[in-house]
């Protein structure tokens, strides 16, 4: 990342967050831009998803919001999982509280991990899950829009 900043291209960090700070802190004078899945607002939800709880993860979004890294927040939404009015907003409210989101992602479920999963012989954890229809996207795209936030759609 040294050598590209030298070179002054533009570096971006995709991450889900799920690091030690040291991690972060060795590479922020290089990074131009942070790419932050942010999965679940709740623990509990986190954990029952993901396997894993999301402190260390919400503790860092915030610190790279405090040292005035250029965010771009990735909200991946599962139907029936975390798509629901409640957690949108729970997730919109901490980042409405933060500095320096360029812009949010709103990431709606797609199957394209289907294949991969079979190539491999391995069973796909959501199988048959439908994907949004184009409605319930939108729908998305407005609640997180009254933010007052900049919204794409798949990133």
């Amino acid at each position: 990342a040294a050598m590209l900043k030298e070179e002054q291209v533009h570096v971006a960090l995709d991450t889900a967050g799920n690091v030690s700070w040291h991690c972060f802190e060795e590479v922020l004078d290089f990074i131009d831009l942070v790419l932050f899945d942010f999965k679940f607002s709740h623990p509990g939800q986190h954990r029952l998803y993901t396997g894993r709880d999301n402190e260390l993860i919400l503790a860092n979004l915030q610190l790279l919001a405090q040292r005035a890294v250029p965010l771009v927040v990735r909200l991946v939404v599962v139907p029936g999982i975390n798509d629901n009015e409640d957690e949108i907003r729970a997730r919109m409210d901490l980042l409405a509280s933060l500095n320096h989101i360029q812009q949010v992602d709103l990431l709606p479920y797609h199957r394209y991990g289907e294949g991969k999963y079979a190539r491999l012989g391995l069973d796909y954890p959501l199988a048959g899950l439908p994907e949004h229809d184009e409605e319930r996207i939108q729908e998305m795209r407005a609640l997180v829009e009254s933010y007052g936030l900049r919204v794409t759609i798949g990133g």
